[in-house]
């Protein structure tokens, strides 16, 4: 079965970096081109840090969120440029996303927009703020469900 376009959720551990040079493996057979997603965990504060506000219907959140998110962001955009040029000797073409919200959800609409073909990802990932993969059974199982093949990688 020929893949058209595969996608690797990546946050940075030694499974989603393994996920994506299997992805390129795969890549190489069928010519696919191949997606990398990162997903930044909304960040949940308590009450009193929290600021959401209406402003010309739009929802607005806390500043302090906002400067988090964008910090991740920055940081995850050098990571991002770093893989490209890393692979970018194996003549695969390679696009890079970054998105903030609930990861298997993010990860499920992205591929239904992209027309995936493909996801391969890591089993377990990094814990923490932005860590995409806590335990295979939660995000893995979620993605799971989305129409299209999944390569777990371990």
């Amino acid at each position: 079965m020929p893949f058209n376009h595969i996608l690797v959720p990546f946050d940075t551990s030694k499974l989603s970096i393994k996920a994506l040079e299997k992805a390129i493996e795969l890549s190489a057979v069928n010519q696919s081109s191949i997606s990398v997603l990162h997903v930044i965990n909304e960040i949940p504060l308590p009450i009193h840090y929290s600021k959401i506000e209406l402003k010309n219907d739009q929802v607005t959140i806390s500043p302090l969120v906002n400067k988090l998110h964008n910090e991740i962001k920055n940081e995850m955009i050098v990571i991002m440029e770093d893989i490209k040029n890393t692979y970018a000797k194996h003549n695969v073409s390679i696009t890079t996303a970054i998105k903030i919200g609930d990861p298997a959800e993010i990860i499920i609409d992205f591929t239904k927009q992209n027309n995936i073909d493909l996801i391969v990802m890591g089993s377990i990932g990094h814990k923490g703020i932005s860590g995409m993969f806590r335990k295979l059974g939660s995000v893995a199982r979620k993605v799971a469900e989305v129409d299209c093949a999944l390569l777990i990688v371990r």
